[in-house]
């Protein structure tokens, strides 16, 4: 059982990295899928912890998941939210990730 859920979150981590490849390989992945992980990007910028983590729970994966292989405007999950001042979600993310807390102050 345990196999099988490891297997799958890393066949859906997968599809989610193509997201980033090209347009013709973003076909294959199911629009449910694709409408999830976008609905994760809105979520990780709206700032509400709620909604971050409902979108999260829809996908199936969990959130150290999805921080390695999701791609939101060219920046993974924790520099997206820092970069669009999200820092309820930033602070979130970066304790589910066990981030240190210097990733989340700004460099010069």
């Amino acid at each position: 059982m345990f196999m099988s859920r490891r297997v799958t979150q890393l066949a859906l981590l997968g599809m989610t990295l193509s997201l980033a490849a090209t347009t013709a390989s973003a076909a294959s992945i199911p629009k449910e899928l694709e409408k999830d992980l976008i609905s994760v990007c809105e979520a990780v910028k709206s700032d509400k912890r709620l909604k971050l983590r409902r979108a999260v729970k829809a996908t199936g994966l969990d959130i150290k998941t999805l921080h390695a292989g999701l791609v939101c405007n060219g920046q993974d999950m924790l520099s997206f939210a820092v970069t669009h001042g999200a820092a309820v979600n930033a602070q979130h993310i970066a304790r589910r990730v066990n981030a240190s807390p210097g990733v989340l102050t700004a460099k010069r």
